[in-house]
């Protein structure tokens, strides 16, 4: 497998997010570009219809709450939200939760 079809099929894994199939190692470069590529534009088709999509169900908010709505339901996984729930402590043995 030449170096160039090695990098095409290094970028194509990370268009899939996992390691491709063992079979597309017998693709030519050429053949892994367009599987790449037709995978990326498949992607950002799919974004930019979920944004419009979300966008057209906020219309249904009230004007001034949209703003706050939208940063609330929208916002990264990131910050204190995004860590786990702190454990309680059992009541019943004194011991700490699972």
């Amino acid at each position: 497998m030449s170096t160039e079809a090695l990098a095409r099929l290094g970028e194509l894994g990370e268009e899939l997010g996992a390691r491709p199939p063992a079979t597309f190692a017998d693709l030519a470069a050429e053949q892994l570009a367009v599987l790449s590529d037709a995978l990326r534009r498949e992607r950002e088709s799919r974004a930019a219809g979920l944004n419009e999509a979300a966008e057209k169900a906020l219309t249904v908010v009230p004007a001034p709450a949209r703003g706050p709505v939208r940063r609330i339901l929208f916002r990264p996984a990131t910050g204190p939200s995004a860590r786990p729930a702190a454990r309680r402590p059992d009541r019943t043995s004194g011991g700490v939760r699972p």
